[in-house]
């Protein structure tokens, strides 16, 4: 009993214990709940038509896009640029397909499977225009190609077997041409529905009829707005005001944007790196002067890591830079055979280069030839029939019979000089396209390569003769070394430990040489900060982590040659920007349209 009274004596307070604890176990579960919805709104990318887009999605789609480039585009690298290209095809895709889909679901139109596969059958569509759905023999869509393929893929995976990685890639990229062929017939369908919609009206018919009849003469007369005195025209703050309510919608603001300040520092070769490599390319010219034949020429320009590659081919001047064509041109500052030109810097490159002239010749641009590769047991075997065929062809054969019985086609091609000057060419290649222009028409040669193969070559035709060079060339960018850019990054490492404001990064950058920039609506869709490669950090940081006036860590960006710091200024939430935001612009464009009228008066 005695423990009940004192229950009792003390109610009020156990009870007040009981409700807290119940308050903050509710106030948890909202917190965690409230914690799930913000990592939920965290995997979406974006919204479309009021349907949010998961970050799912939207990567699947943008590896698609990575496939198709990869595939169709023949490339296994992207840079940065490309791949922000194709990022924003993979939404803008996205944002039209989504849209279409609405609206065709609303009018009932759609795309059956028979549709997609005609279009597939056919090839008529740009997507299966790539090289492995290809005739190996015409270059064109082969249908056939890729049901082998699909067949190929199907029994390699019902068997349970180890699939190709370029497989695999393949296979995504037909059912990526798939899903877009579909979206595209989709599309067509609608807009050949909504094209008979658009009807013109008398009004219009009559507008566009005087548009096309009616001439004018105009005397024209152009009057320097600096001749306009400053106190003849002002603008005030309400002007400003009643032109920003009229143009009011101009402003209208659809996604959260950030105002920020930054230092961009970007490092530079300095003179000690310039010297150190002037040095280097003085001893590359001394080994030009040294090589005696086209070999030694080859091996100085690839032992100096030269940007421009050397192939011991005859290639036409526009194969080479600038500032190497300008060499050839038969100026003052032209080299002649032989000849060496001195290490120059090139401004516009930000390289030294010196030059090598082997040789110069006028030789065909185009030759026309047929060619049959040769197989046999061994390499006595194989010349044994080279013999045998050139023998032939010289005694009358024709070229494509004897084609025929090598299960080849024989055709003929052209080649010129554009579709190798621009390549690194290896021996084989290089003896290939050596051997084709050296041969006069008519002629037919037997060509060894290093892999052991043997090529019959014929040559039909040459024309269109040009003036060539073979030419061997040393050129180095100028770069900035480890011990420049560390002294870079240590002396703007000073200076913003020493300015940890924002206010004395503005009052002390000129003095150390930086230059503080404003940048303006900054989105999340933004690629980069101020061009800079490499930032997608900073834009993060702008958009995550920070508040108005706080400065950024220090990043290190661009092509790994620039030091990045930015100050968040300012949040600019959706809808209208405030007029203080646009007073500038707007002062700007009232000073240009009274000036304009003055002249007019």
């Amino acid at each position: 009993m005695a423990v009940l009274q004192k229950i009792r004596n003390r109610g009020i307070l156990l009870v007040s214990i009981i409700a807290l604890a119940l308050f903050l176990f509710i106030i948890g579960d909202l917190l965690r709940g409230g914690e799930g919805l913000i990592n939920q709104s965290r995997q979406n990318v974006g919204e479309i038509d009021g349907t949010s887009v998961s970050i799912q999605d939207y990567q699947s789609m943008f590896e698609d896009f990575q496939i198709y480039n990869e595939i169709a585009q023949q490339r296994t690298s992207t840079s940065e640029e490309e791949n922000n290209q194709l990022k924003d095809m993979a939404w803008n895709t996205m944002i039209q397909n989504k849209l279409i889909e609405k609206e065709c679901n609303a009018l009932g139109l759609g795309v059956t499977d028979d549709e997609v596969a005609e279009v597939v059958r056919s090839g008529q569509n740009q997507l299966l225009q790539v090289p492995a759905f290809a005739n190996q023999q015409t270059g064109r869509y082969d249908f056939a190609q890729l049901t082998t393929f699909l067949n190929e893929y199907k029994r390699l995976k019902d068997a349970g077997e180890q699939i190709p990685e370029v497989y695999e890639k393949l296979y995504k990229y037909y059912l990526f041409a798939q899903k877009q062929i579909r979206s595209q017939l989709l599309a067509n369908k609608y807009q050949n529905l909504t094209a008979k919609c658009v009807l013109s009206n008398p009004v219009e018919a009559k507008q566009a009829y005087e548009e096309r009849s009616n001439e004018s003469d105009v005397l024209l007369v152009s009057v320097p707005f600096s001749s306009v005195a400053d106190d003849k025209v002002t603008v005030s703050d309400a002007d400003i005001d009643a032109k920003y309510n009229a143009d009011k919608e101009k402003f209208k603001q659809y996604v959260e944007t950030r105002d920020a300040k930054i230092i961009d520092v970007q490092v530079v070769a300095s003179d000690a790196d310039r010297k150190a490599l002037a040095v280097e390319m003085d001893s590359a010219y001394a080994q030009l002067v040294a090589a005696t034949t086209n070999t030694q020429a080859g091996n100085v320009a690839r032992q100096n890591t030269s940007l421009v590659s050397y192939s011991d081919v005859f290639k036409s001047k526009d194969a080479f830079p600038a500032m190497i064509k300008n060499r050839l041109d038969g100026d003052s500052t032209s080299i002649a055979v032989g000849q060496t030109s001195k290490p120059v810097y090139d401004a516009a490159t930000n390289a030294f280069y010196t030059v090598k002239l082997l040789d110069k010749k006028v030789v065909a641009d185009s030759v026309l030839f047929r060619q049959m590769v040769v197989v046999g047991k061994d390499e006595q075997d194989i010349t044994k029939k080279s013999d045998s065929i050139v023998n032939a062809i010289a005694a009358g054969a024709k070229f494509k019979d004897i084609a025929k019985k090598y299960n080849q086609v024989g055709d003929s091609a052209w080649i010129t000089t554009a579709q190798f000057q621009n390549s690194t060419l290896d021996a084989d290649n290089t003896s290939f396209i050596n051997n084709l222009y050296n041969m006069t028409a008519g002629q037919t040669k037997a060509v060894k390569f290093s892999n052991g193969n043997t090529v019959i070559l014929q040559v039909l035709e040459s024309r269109n003769p040009i003036t060539k060079y073979n030419v061997a060339a040393v050129v180095r960018e100028l770069k900035f070394s480890d011990e420049t850019y560390s002294a870079e990054y240590n002396k703007f490492s000073s200076f913003l430990a020493a300015n940890s404001s924002l206010e004395q990064l503005e009052a002390n950058a000129t003095k150390e040489g930086y230059t503080v920039r404003p940048l303006s609506d900054i989105s999340t869709s933004s690629h980069n900060v101020a061009g800079i490669h490499n930032t997608r950090d900073a834009i993060k940081w702008l958009f995550d982590d920070a508040k108005v006036n706080n400065i950024s860590q220090l990043y290190e960006c661009g092509d790994n040659d620039h030091l990045l710091v930015v100050a968040l200024t300012g949040i600019n939430p959706m809808g209208y920007a405030s007029v203080d935001k646009v007073k500038d612009m707007l002062r700007t464009q009232l000073l240009n349209d009274r000036v304009m009228l003055l002249l007019i008066r």
